[in-house]
């Protein structure tokens, strides 16, 4: 529900963005499209003061809305070539204990930008993305996963190409920045 007795209207229900006003909806998408803009610059922006947006980041970090800021990398100026893309199948997880120990180890490696659990094509339930310097060096890192899975993976499936050929970021906030941009807000006083 808004404060100043304004009454939210749009086509999604408000609870979906966890109830935030069009001031914080409007805080957010300028974080969201450039997150080294100043407290200043936002406020400028959306017609308000640097305490009022200092307040909003804050009420949004805290909520868990905004968790971390990022920057883009380019891979492959920094000399990291081959971009992996590995699916597979844990066949049984009954067997807890490795199942933890493997999800446990798979997120502390560095080269992994990416692990996310699931349902996939031909039964996959991970999918992990990764950055590395060298083929060789994807090869030791392929070695080494395949090694602490035991006998526990199968179906596993993987894509490689250059990082020169990511045609596309991976930019998970560029479809929120499309929705609340497209969004019609309309007041009621």
């Amino acid at each position: 529900m808004l404060k100043k007795g304004k009454i939210f209207k749009q086509s999604v229900n408000i609870t979906d963005m966890k109830d935030l006003t069009r001031r914080e909806t409007e805080v957010l998408l300028e974080i969201i499209k450039n997150c080294k803009k100043s407290d200043q610059e936002i406020a400028r922006k959306v017609n308000t003061s640097r305490q009022t947006i200092l307040k909003i980041r804050k009420k949004l970090e805290n909520l868990g809305i905004i968790r971390k800021y990022l920057s883009l990398v380019d891979f492959s100026k920094l000399g990291f070539n081959v971009h992996a893309v590995i699916m597979y199948r844990w066949k049984d997880y009954s067997k807890k204990k490795e199942f933890e120990e493997t999800t446990n180890f798979i997120k502390t490696q560095p080269e992994i930008i990416l692990f996310i659990k699931g349902e996939g094509n031909g039964n996959k339930t991970d999918l992990i993305i990764s950055i590395h310097e060298t083929l060789k060096e994807y090869e030791k890192f392929i070695r080494k996963l395949k090694f602490f899975w035991k006998d526990n993976v199968d179906e596993l499936e993987i894509f490689l190409s250059t990082t020169e050929n990511i045609n596309k970021d991976y930019d998970f906030s560029s479809f929120l920045i499309k929705k609340f941009e497209n969004k019609k807000f309309e007041f009621e006083t």
